[in-house]
């Protein structure tokens, strides 16, 4: 019972639901403590994070496996290169948007119905992405597609909270995070085979059949897990149980407005410029790929393994070592409590611990990866820091993500939304303007300019890191908002 009570008091961010308007008195609270954290088996963790990885693969999926189709779109359709970039354009700012409702949404009525409706929505926009026969229509229709691929963008890292406590949360998300980073590497090696040998709308084809396949899963296999829908029927720890929301707090904009908050506005920084940079490198190697190294639409997607690979052992080494963090944490002060008898508090910039190791990976494969492009170097060269663009950026993404959840334990789905608008928006704005971007000043300096707005947002970060508790008690989140 005391080793359960130290745990809880370990999850400093966490938040234990009250039964009154006391609260719950030290035995209801010993009583409570003693049960599980989620009433899932290991097994069934498992597979509601893989499902929930899966689920999350397919926005950035959709985004990408039409990228070495273009040129074909583009001829087929009949307008200029600037004309399709806009379908480009219009889902990543679709991709922003959305997951801010759909985080309210699954905050709401659970994320089980939010998965199933989001997957509906994305296989109809995927159909009308393939029947497309002017720019227009196919614009529309990748709006559509963003709408519904979007929703787990939120509502997935809202599912790993609710069954994981804080010290495992870091693993599970690693294994989740693997969907959304995979999906830049992933897409156009899939869509130059699919869209060389069968044709462009046989991509929004195959992404029809895969939502279908989704749909499937979150109707029939996946369960409910939100914890405020789940204690209703289980008794589980009242630990991390989103309150019920009126219509006032249903509301998009008010989740936006938390980068009022000094730690959430630092953070939203360093994630849109990592992300930017990210999305913007992925989106400019095929052109590296078929225009300066000769390859074909099939062997220029093949290329994606390499940031493919870093991006799977960043995410998974990145979720470990995060939860080794706090665990070093813990034991340390669990001895202090020992012999001092003072309250055991993890801070949730313990996560930020390591992050300096995954984003100067990632700066430092940037650079030389622009100059290696600039000056026609060696393809291996490119491929070699290409895995490490993606090893970093994984690696990083954990602890960020991970950090913004505990600081908003019971709010994981919407600060997770709030996290995507604002690196989705950047992503927008940076992919448009890299083309003008590439023709002036080349690749080199195009990725020296991404390298020095990333290395200002990690600079700015550092306050959070060594200043962040003190910010939040002086600046706020309050206990209200977690």
């Amino acid at each position: 019972m005391a080793d359960a009570l130290k745990e809880i008091r370990c999850e400093s961010q966490d938040t234990v639901a009250s039964s009154g308007p006391s609260g719950v008195n030290n035995k209801q609270l010993d009583a409570d403590m003693e049960l599980p954290y989620s009433h899932f088996s290991a097994k069934s963790r498992i597979m509601i994070v893989v499902i929930t990885a899966f689920t999350g693969l397919i926005s950035p999926l959709a985004s990408n496996m039409y990228y070495p189709s273009i040129t074909a779109v583009r001829d087929d359709l009949n307008t200029t290169q600037s004309g399709i970039t806009w379908t480009i354009t219009a889902f990543v700012i679709a991709m922003a948007i959305f997951p801010l409702l759909w985080s309210n949404l699954a905050d709401s009525i659970g994320r089980k119905p939010v998965y199933a409706l989001s997957m509906l929505i994305f296989t109809c926009g995927s159909v009308g992405c393939a029947l497309s026969r002017s720019l227009t229509a196919l614009i529309a229709a990748r709006v559509v597609q963003s709408a519904g691929s979007s929703a787990v963008q939120s509502a997935g890292a809202g599912t790993i909270s609710d069954i994981y406590p804080r010290e495992q949360r870091g693993t599970a998300l690693g294994i989740y995070y693997l969907g959304p980073l995979l999906g830049p590497c992933l897409g156009p090696l899939i869509g130059g085979y699919i869209g060389q040998d069968a044709g462009w709308r046989w991509v929004f084809w195959v992404l029809a059949i895969l939502g279908g396949v989704l749909l499937l899963l979150a109707l029939f296999v996946l369960p409910e897990t939100h914890r405020r829908i789940v204690s209703k029927a289980h008794s589980i720890q009242p630990v991390n149980i989103p309150p019920a929301l009126s219509l006032k707090d249903n509301n998009p904009l008010l989740d936006i407005a938390t980068v009022r908050y000094p730690v959430v506005a630092l953070s939203m920084f360093l994630f849109a410029m990592l992300f930017g940079t990210y999305f913007t490198n992925a989106t400019a190697q095929p052109l590296a790929y078929e225009g300066i190294y000769g390859l074909s639409q099939g062997m220029s997607g093949l290329c994606f393994l390499s940031s493919g690979v870093g991006c799977i052992l960043g995410s998974t080494s990145g979720g470990r070592v995060t939860d080794l963090l706090l665990a070093r944490h813990r034991k340390a002060l669990e001895a202090a409590a020992d012999s001092e008898r003072v309250e055991i508090k993890i801070p949730a910039e313990a996560r930020l611990g390591a992050m300096w190791v995954g984003i100067s990976m990632f700066m430092c494969a940037v650079i030389i990866c622009g100059w290696l492009i600039e000056y026609k170097l060696a393809l291996a060269g490119v491929l070699v820091v290409q895995f490490f663009i993606g090893a970093g950026m994984a690696f990083t993404f954990q602890s960020l993500g991970g950090y913004l959840i505990d600081v908003f334990p019971t709010r994981s789905a919407r600060i997770t939304g709030v996290q995507n608008f604002w690196r989705s928006l950047w992503a927008a704005v940076i992919v448009q303007l890299f083309p003008t971007m590439h023709e002036n000043i080349g690749w080199g300096w195009s990725y020296t300019v991404m390298f020095f707005l990333t290395l200002a947002a990690l600079l700015l970060m550092q306050v959070a890191v060594f200043r962040g508790e003190r910010l939040r008690q002086r600046f706020g989140p309050g206990p209200e908002l977690r």
